[in-house]
């Protein structure tokens, strides 16, 4: 899917950290040799545009060349995982990528012909930041300053600007149906929302959590998998999140092998690209307990037959523990 929809925006595991509460608070380090792109790797049907603040679309990267070369400047294998953009960091550009959906499966279910994706460049005092939104999700990144002053030179040195809908004519698609996405993108202020308590965490609220879905629900399942608890309302579950702190959990490599069946906990969202109301499991978080310590299990399952569901392994905060597991044993 994210091959398709976006081969020159950063590759991210399907429903990883894109989704809102999969740990994205903790930082990760990228490193490795510079990316390295093949032409053929590249569709011709996909090009960006670097817009200002205003909303002015200053320069396009149309050309399958242009496109490689932005991707190897923006250095992706040196990006690193941040908990959020710091609050005094001005937004510089936006960046906005179109590519043409090729793949049955996709279509199929009902989605676009043009995919829109978005990252938003921020400076902090000679730091570069980038949110990366996609579907209506926002990671974010701290990257190398040499990338960053490459986008910042390539949107000072402007381009010939092409109407975009010569563009996707030419892709055999007469009506984009895009303006709606794009209005979507650029009507909001820019500014991340960076609502915090006193202790420096972020803190969720109903109206954020409606934006990733209009419609979700947590399931809660004590040790015997009993359902205990369910939560559907939007307030309520964004106070769970704001409860168990995310960015205090710890990765680890793996789980104590002498461990507890504490409760699972499983998150629902409405089905992306369909029509059709259709709420489905997109996160399960199983707590486990080992000599006074708690664990969390927590597992993203992939939207694709070819690839696994994404695993990772946390220990947390006894208080946070204790939380979650006192709602298991409420009844």
């Amino acid at each position: 899917m994210r091959k398709v929809y976006r081969n020159f925006i950063r590759s991210i595991v399907a429903a990883g950290c894109i989704c809102l509460f999969t740990g994205c608070g903790i930082v990760k380090s990228y490193s490795g040799a510079g990316t390295m792109v093949n032409a053929e790797e590249i569709s011709e049907e996909q090009f960006l545009e670097i817009v200002s603040p205003e909303k002015i679309v200053l320069c396009q990267v149309v050309e399958p060349n242009e496109v490689i070369a932005f991707i190897q400047n923006e250095k992706m294998e040196e990006w690193e995982d941040v908990s959020e953009i710091p609050v005094q960091a001005e937004l510089q550009y936006i960046i906005i990528s179109y590519e043409k959906v090729t793949e049955n499966f996709w279509l199929e279910r009902g989605v676009p012909e043009i995919s829109i994706g978005k990252e938003a460049l921020y400076e902090d005092n000679g730091d570069f930041y980038i949110e990366d939104v996609f579907e209506g999700d926002s990671t974010y990144c701290r990257i190398p300053v040499s990338a960053g002053e490459y986008i910042m030179k390539l949107a000072g040195n402007g381009s010939d600007i092409l109407d975009k809908d010569d563009i996707f004519a030419l892709w055999g698609i007469n009506d984009s149906g895009i303006e709606k996405a794009e209005e979507a993108f650029l009507k909001e202020p820019d500014k991340i929302l960076r609502s915090e308590n006193e202790d420096g965490y972020h803190l969720y609220s109903a109206d954020e959590l409606a934006k990733v879905s209009k419609e979700q629900r947590l399931e809660i399942f004590d040790k015997d998998s009993e359902l205990v608890y369910t939560m559907k309302d939007l307030e309520e579950i964004a106070d769970f999140y704001n409860r168990i702190k995310r960015e205090t959990w710890l990765e680890r490599e793996s789980l104590p092998e002498e461990k507890s069946n504490i409760c699972e906990i499983t998150r629902y969202q409405l089905e992306r690209h369909t029509f059709e109301k259709n709420l489905i499991g997109n996160e399960k978080l199983i707590l486990f307990e080992a000599q006074n310590q708690y664990y969390i299990h927590d597992i993203i399952p992939n939207c694709s037959e070819d690839m696994d569901d994404m695993e990772s392994f946390y220990s947390i905060p006894n208080d946070i523990g204790n939380y979650i597991n006192k709602l298991a044993n409420q009844i």
